[in-house]
Order: C-alpha cells, then sequence, then structure tokens
C-alpha cells in the first residue's frame, strides 16, 4: 500500500473536518450569528410583506396608447360588414 497517498488524502481530509467543526461550533455558540429569514427553506411559509391589490390604474393617457388596429375594439372596418 502507498503510504504516500493516504497522507495526501487524509491531510485535506483532516483539515475540512476541523474547519467544519470549528464553524459548527462558533454558530452554536452565537459568535457567527447565520441570517435564516433570507433563506427559503421548504416547510417555512412566510407572510407577505407587500400588500396585494386588486385594482389596476392605468398611469398613461388614453389617447397616446397604442391601439391595433386589426382588433375589435374602435375597428374602423367594423361598419362595413
Amino acid at each position: 500500500m502507498n503510504q504516500k497517498g493516504v497522507v495526501a488524502l487524509a491531510v485535506p481530509l483532516l483539515f475540512l473536518l476541523i474547519a467544519t467543526v470549528v464553524v459548527f461550533i462558533l454558530v452554536s455558540q452565537g459568535i457567527i450569528k447565520i441570517p435564516l429569514k433570507n433563506i427559503n427553506l421548504p416547510g417555512v411559509k412566510k407572510e407577505a410583506t407587500v400588500s396585494l391589490q386588486t385594482q389596476y390604474q392605468n398611469p398613461f393617457d388614453k389617447s397616446a396608447q397604442y391601439v391595433n388596429p386589426f382588433s375589435e375594439y374602435k375597428n374602423p372596418f367594423d361598419n362595413l360588414k
């Protein structure tokens, strides 16, 4: 068995394990705070922060809006039928 290959894999894995444990301890002690309100977790229902409106008012002038000449609304060719 090649000892160099085992050591080459063990050192980074050991470093990742130690780093994970340190971060877990810092988070559990409250030193590092994770803002969980911005994370979309499945099963956690959030209240709507924007008020929903059912009424829409067009902010543009109606006379300046584009009208499709081939639609039935204000179609001048409807009178020829």
